[in-house]
């Protein structure tokens, strides 16, 4: 018995260093003129992910190539300014010492500081899916009726960013949820899952992702930038946007107390958007886009 674990260890092993590389670039959320971090997640894709630590990773943006290594994450990171007009800019990063590895591609989003955030969750706000079948189907998953039009309609006065709990493993599956079913483009903030520092194991527990929510909030609100509104679906973000004292739409037949309001369907939400004089009638609205089946 003890000789077939070490060898289902030893053939791990094996695996693991044949693996194919899988890279994840983050946005990147910036003003014009400042510093703005840039990160890149290097893991081998076998029967688990495995970090590549201590890699030297190259990032190259507009030509420029600025070097770092991979932490005991397999995240790298450096920093560069942003002396740019808004707009979104592209950046790669790569491991030189393996050519064939895989090429992680990013974007900078300089955001306008006059333009406020409307910032959005994904799971139960926006899809329609229990989030422990995202591995499975999330990019097929259904959106709830209205939410497009209602997220469109705020894009018209607002940068929209997407704050969400999944890990960034999730990253390609949950662009494709949102360009499939015509969501604004905006910056995805992922969560940081793992087993390698007690602050990432924490993360899969739910409880903690309200903590985890409002330093990303609070990080946006230091760099400058005005959060209009947040909407979600748990205690969890109402948590997190109370804790950043703007105000908070919750998607859930649930009682919250004040300052929270809840809705139950976009219908609703719109209605109280409009009251709340965030969207206006009479053309600020924008037609909506048929969802796919």
């Amino acid at each position: 018995m003890r000789h077939s674990i070490v060898a289902a260890a030893l053939l791990a092993c094996a695996a693991s260093a044949q693996a194919k590389i899988t890279a994840t670039a983050h946005d990147a959320v910036a003003r014009p003129g400042q510093p703005v971090e840039l990160r890149a997640k290097f893991e081998r894709a076998s029967w688990l992910r495995w970090d590549m630590k201590d890699e030297l990773v190259e990032f190259t943006v507009a030509g420029q190539v600025t070097s770092a290594r991979t932490d005991r994450d397999g995240m790298a990171r450096v920093r560069v300014n942003a002396n740019v007009a808004p707009g979104i800019y592209d950046f790669s990063a790569r491991i030189p010492r393996k050519p064939r590895a895989m090429l992680a591609r990013g974007r900078i989003f300089v955001l306008d500081p006059a333009r406020p955030i409307a910032v959005v969750d994904i799971d139960g706000t926006l899809s329609d899916l229990h989030s422990w079948l995202v591995p499975f189907w999330g990019k097929r998953a259904k959106t709830f009726p209205g939410a497009p039009r209602v997220v469109q309609a705020l894009a018209r006065n607002h940068q929209i960013l997407y704050l969400t709990a999944r890990d960034d493993v999730h990253d390609r599956r949950t662009r494709l949820f949102l360009n499939r079913h015509r969501f604004p483009d905006g910056p995805i903030v992922f969560n940081d899952r793992g087993l390698t520092t007690k602050q990432e194991r924490q993360q899969f527990r739910g409880k903690h992702h309200a903590t985890y929510k409002l330093a990303e909030l609070q990080r946006l609100q230091a760099l400058g930038f005005t959060l209009r509104l947040g909407i979600g679906d748990k205690e969890t973000d109402a948590f997190a946007y109370e804790g950043a004292a703007i105000p908070s739409y919750i998607h859930t037949n649930k009682q919250l107390p004040a300052p929270s309001v809840t809705f139950i369907s976009y219908v609703q939400l719109e209605q109280r958007l409009i009251a709340d004089g965030v969207l206006q009638t009479g053309g600020g609205l924008v037609a909506s886009f048929p969802s796919p089946n």
